[in-house]
């Protein structure tokens, strides 16, 4: 049981790799093509990644669940 459940974290933060690189590859080429000031757009991408990186990568979670590991 405890097997599956590494395997799922180990998939659920390669997704997250995933969803980060699109999201840095996508401010990277908006931001090269861009003609316009696109603050706005960037601060989106950028909340965006940072949800992920403080719910996946720094178990922020953990926190909150009541569960304490000795």
């Amino acid at each position: 049981m405890e097997e599956k459940k590494i395997k799922l974290d180990y998939s659920v933060n390669q997704l997250v790799l995933i969803i980060l690189a699109i999201l840095t590859l996508g401010e990277f080429f908006l931001g090269v093509i861009a003609t316009i000031n696109i603050a706005g757009v960037m601060l989106l991408f950028g909340i965006a990644k940072a949800f992920f990186i403080v719910k996946d990568y720094m178990n922020i979670g953990r926190l909150f669940s009541g569960e304490e590991n000795h």
